[in-house]
């Protein structure tokens, strides 16, 4: 058997829902916001001591710097300075225009000079730990804690607690040793009590974890931080009966409460599709510009076949400009449903880069070969390779020559498929991918020693590709009488990749040419125990019928039929062997 890979789109449910055993990190309010919004030419700040004149024109050329865009020339001059002058005021502002730009390593710098230079201001000392927080450096932020105090002290332990899950199990068993000997001192902690629960069900400690858990809903029964760990502890445990019963009991006496609806939400996706986009629906209609909440609901909402909602939600995030690849990606198949393939060409070629670019692009080629306008599905297919062009960093070369080859197969343009192949290779002779998808265009056309020529160029520089020596087999055993030769190739491959259906086919239906009838059945058997196939059923029902198995075989070839009642491999098989009458398939059923 032959593999021509296919590339497949994924929905990912569970990673838009988010981990409801996980409570979120809070981030201490005194930490400014990043912005959107250009920083202004503002006048140089109040210096705490007199400034230089070379001082102060760095940093009015910072300041204009960053009103052109230009914030790196800004960060530069306001970090030196920084450093030069000690003052806070000009640390606080490099950190607000690292924090702006992203860059990690400067806020780290400029929020530690900040801290230094004023020990008493309690942003100052919040922000240095929050840098510390981001860089992982978590060991050294929970220290910074029992240093300093700020009025975000419960937050920012909480958060040190939840970004455990980003550091080693050794480094996490350490700073969890530390939150445990701080909670003896403070047994009535609450922040604290959620901080090393948090920490001990990131160990895997979850019946730990719950009582900390449980403790501080007792302390503070409203606290949502606690109510969030305890029913995600619970769900963890497999008592997500009680988990939802805890939060719905604390959202009925707080509707409005935001986060506790959020994790309601979040459990019933386990249970109840349809009550979690009824939860999901109320959030976003609280709050239409929140990205994250649009795409949960449109993801449930297209889970359960609800395209209505999940289209009104997807244009949500197009006029957010959020998500967008993937919601164009949906609203292109909606648009194909609906057979509107300019709409679906129009939102498949705004899929950018990612998850789905290269089953969209599939779709671009698909859509214009359908419609009978090969031109533009060649002029889009140098139009992306243009692009790359254009991006020294990116070459998916092979890759969209790949899709744009599987696709005129597809369509029967075999003589197109071959001319854009042997062009590829002018340039790449030894691309191992399109020498095999040369190979599988040469063999559809019945040009059995051209497809050898290139599976055996692909094995002479790679002796171990399992692939290739599997379809070399393959195709010897259907198109030759060289049996053996073919059996030595499969072997090969089968001692590479001992679990692969299709290899484990290849070895049955040689075995069949060979004339080993009882090794081709357990071949086969075993083929079709993995992977359930229609080609594959087609091979055994063969066997089983030229062996004087037939009431055996009817019934394989029937459960191919299921998989696909279209099968050419079955129904040429049953012609080819004059079986009195096709198997029925289950719709028609056996009589």
């Amino acid at each position: 058997m032959k593999v021509v890979p296919k590339l497949a789109p994924a929905l990912a449910l569970a990673s838009l829902i988010g981990c409801v055993s996980q409570t979120p990190a809070p981030e201490p309010e005194v930490i400014p916001e990043t912005s959107s919004t250009p920083i202004e030419p503002t006048p140089a700040p109040t210096p705490a001591r007199p400034f230089t004149s070379d001082t102060l024109y760095a940093l009015l050329s910072a300041e204009f710097a960053g009103s052109r865009g230009r914030f790196d020339v800004a960060l530069a001059n306001y970090l030196q300075q920084a450093e030069q002058t000690g003052d806070p005021q000009v640390a606080e502002r490099a950190y607000m225009i690292s924090r702006y730009m992203g860059n990690q390593d400067a806020a780290l710098n400029a929020a530690t000079l900040w801290a230094e230079s004023d020990k008493d201001n309690e942003e100052a000392q919040a922000a240095a730990i929050l840098a510390l927080i981001e860089a992982d450096r978590l060991l050294e932020a929970f220290n910074a804690t029992q240093n300093t105090h700020t009025r975000d002290n419960g937050a920012l332990l909480q958060s040190i607690a939840a970004n455990g899950q980003n550091i080693t199990d050794t480094q996490r068993e350490t700073l969890l040793n530390q939150y445990q000997q701080k909670l003896l001192q403070e047994p009535e902690n609450v922040p604290l009590l959620i901080g090393t629960g948090l920490l001990l069900q990131q160990q895997g400690r979850g019946d730990e974890a719950l009582s900390l858990a449980e403790q501080a809903i007792e302390l503070e029964p409203d606290n949502t931080h606690a109510l969030v760990l305890n029913s995600g502890l619970l769900h963890e445990l497999d008592r997500s009966d009680e988990a939802i019963a805890l939060v719905k009991a604390q959202l009925d006496n707080d509707p409005g409460n935001h986060r506790v609806r959020l994790q309601y939400a979040r459990l019933l996706t386990f249970s109840d599709l349809n009550a979690a986009q009824q939860q999901f629906q109320i959030l976003a209609d609280a709050n239409p510009r929140d990205p994250q909440l649009q795409r949960a609901l449109a993801l449930i909402a297209q889970e359960r076949g609800d395209l209505d909602t999940a289209e009104t939600a997807y244009y949500a995030l197009l006029d957010m400009n959020d998500s967008a690849s993937e919601a164009h990606f949906f609203l292109a198949q909606l648009a194909e449903q609906r057979g509107e393939p300019d709409e679906a060409l129009r939102h498949y070629q705004k899929v950018e880069p990612g998850d789905d670019f290269y089953t969209a692009t599939s779709k671009v080629f698909a859509i214009y070969l359908q419609q009978n306008q090969p031109a533009s599905a060649d002029n889009y297919y140098r139009q992306l390779l243009g692009l790359m062009a254009d991006n020294p960093d990116t070459d998916h070369f092979t890759e969209l020559t790949i899709i744009y080859n599987q696709e005129l197969v597809a369509a029967n343009k075999y003589d197109e498929a071959l001319q854009l192949l042997n062009d590829s290779l002018a340039s790449r002779t030894d691309d191992e991918h399109l020498l095999y998808a040369r190979a599988m265009v040469h063999d559809a056309t019945g040009n059995i020693a051209l497809a050898e020529r290139d599976l055996r160029s692909i094995i002479e520089y790679d002796p171990n590709n399992a692939t290739a020596l599997n379809a070399l087999g393959y195709i010897l055993t259907e198109n030759t009488e060289r049996y053996s030769e073919a059996y030595d190739f499969i072997k090969k491959a089968l001692e590479l990749q001992p679990n692969d259906p299709a290899t484990i086919d290849s070895m049955g239906w040689v075995q069949y040419r060979l004339g080993n009838l009882d090794i081709a059945v357990r071949y086969l058997e075993r083929a079709l125990t993995i992977y359930p196939d229609h080609e594959i059923a087609a091979h055994l029902g063969e066997v089983l019928w030229v062996s004087g198995q037939q009431e055996e075989a009817l019934t394989v070839w029937r459960q191919g039929l299921e998989i696909n009642p279209h099968s050419e491999y079955i129904h040429n098989t049953l012609q080819r062997l004059n079986v009195p009458a096709e198997p029925p398939t289950s719709e028609t059923g056996s009589r």
